[in-house]
């Protein structure tokens, strides 16, 4: 116990450049704004906060806040206005001055801030009796679900309206069902994976493949059509993401598109320095079993606790993948690039389109997520605080936040999904926390 303690205090000895998401500093900067509402008028007395900086506008609307830290949150709030909020990106090379113009919407005309409310909040499969592990919406409405009820474990097939339509037994103990670039789903084991399929009046389940030989092609598939396929491929301790189109009549293949955070590859090459290891010394002894060779030497042990305890820190904290995501919308596939801050629009085809720039992700509470809905025509961000669950909508012309969804029913939902005007996700029972039931809740105000 006491080892494991003293892992999680280096933890927190960690430089936070290290363990959060990277930010630049510098000396401050003046930031001079404007807070206007629609037709102009300044406004005055207004609260602004720009990272951990506040300060209020004068009857001008005129403010001036120093800030060191980008990118940072800027939040403008006033009485009668909806609140605002953006994100200031890094400052031009050279300049010390900084400046912004805010413009407020009014209360009465803003896309307000949905609150779900109980009204709003319906349970998808009222039986209490099943314990709910997973789920896949499907186009059509229908809902593949994966549960136990009373010591059993099933996949279920369910109507729009949350009726069992028909079921078929499984093994016990599944992880989760995962749908591939082609639209097919799997159930996923420990140990194995199954395919499932509609057949007749049943869910049918194909003969398993071993976990290790096929789950790297659900994680690397990230789209498929009649005609070609992109594939996706990490490098540079996972801070280098690649993808490839491969066009399936010739198999010829093209770099579609590369991604790559140089900063954080180079915090981790100066991690493995300091602590003279390499990434392969690192990872083999996370693979390699040292308790046949330990002593009761307290010297021997205390370096034993060393090493496991950097393994555990660089496998579990630092080796995160970058979040490059690839979706497709509407008639387009698009590359949401958050380490270089751009989102790239390409044809199916591969063809690039056009781009443009992304801030979100340096919002406060953002889970590194994003959710497209089943219609592939809208995707949204996932925020939470405080166990509160808010998707904001992102404009897929200018790469802004829209309207702004809030879930307070239920903190720390999973598994969360969207089709139509609702969202459906999995809530851990509070009373019995072995429980989880599928619940949704409507996307817009009714």
């Amino acid at each position: 116990m006491l080892h494991l303690l003293k892992v999680w205090f280096l933890f927190l000895l960690v430089p936070c450049s290290i363990v959060t998401n990277f930010s630049w500093a510098q000396d401050d900067i003046v930031i001079k704004g404007k807070v206007v509402n629609e037709t102009g008028t300044p406004i005055k007395n207004a609260s602004v906060q720009i990272d951990i900086h506040n300060a209020r506008t004068n009857s001008g609307g005129y403010f001036i806040i120093k800030n060191g830290n980008f990118p940072a949150q800027l939040t403008v709030k006033s009485n009668q206005y909806s609140d605002f909020t953006d994100i200031l990106l890094f400052p031009e090379k050279w300049k010390d001055t900084m400046k912004v113009n805010v413009v407020m919407t009014a209360k009465e005309t803003q896309l307000e801030e949905v609150t779900i409310n109980g009204a709003n909040k319906f349970w998808v499969y009222p039986r209490k009796q099943a314990n709910v592990l997973d789920f896949k919406l499907e186009e059509d409405g229908n809902i593949l679900l994966c549960c136990s009820d009373e010591h059993h474990y099933f996949l279920r097939h369910l109507n729009e309206m949350g009726d069992k339509v028909y079921e078929t037994s499984i093994r016990k103990h599944p992880k989760q069902i995962r749908q591939d670039c082609a639209g097919k789903f799997h159930l996923i084991y420990n140990d194995s994976i199954y395919e499932t399929s509609i057949v007749g009046q049943s869910v049918g389940i194909f003969s398993p493949s071993p976990y290790h030989k096929s789950i790297g092609i659900l994680d690397n598939c990230s789209y498929a059509d009649d005609t070609s396929i992109i594939i996706r491929s990490y490098m540079n301790q996972k801070q280098y993401l690649e993808y490839q189109l491969i066009t399936k009549r010739t198999k010829s293949s093209k770099i579609l598109y590369v991604s790559q955070d140089r900063q954080k590859a180079r915090q981790l090459k100066d991690y493995q320095r300091e602590n003279k290891q390499t990434v392969t010394e690192i990872l083999k002894e996370s693979n390699a079993n040292h308790s046949d060779k330990l002593s009761n030497d307290r010297h021997d042990l205390q370096k034993a606790r060393e090493r496991w305890s950097t393994q555990q820190f660089y496998d579990l904290i630092l080796l995160k993948p970058i979040y490059a995501p690839l979706f497709e919308l509407n008639d387009s596939l698009i590359i949401f690039d958050h380490p270089n801050d751009s989102a790239i629009v390409f044809t199916k085809s591969g063809v690039r389109v056009r781009s443009f720039p992304i801030s979100y992700q340096y919002f406060r509470g953002w889970k590194t997520e994003l959710i497209p809905n089943i219609e592939k025509t809208q995707i949204y961000a996932r925020f939470e605080r405080d166990g509160i669950t808010s998707l904001r909508k992102i404009n897929l012309t200018t790469g802004k936040t829209e309207e702004v969804v809030q879930i307070k029913d239920h903190i720390y939902p999973e598994h969360i999904q969207i089709r139509k005007d609702f969202i459906y996700y999995v809530y851990k029972d509070y009373l019995d926390l072995s429980m989880h039931y599928i619940f949704k809740q409507h996307l817009t105000n009714r």
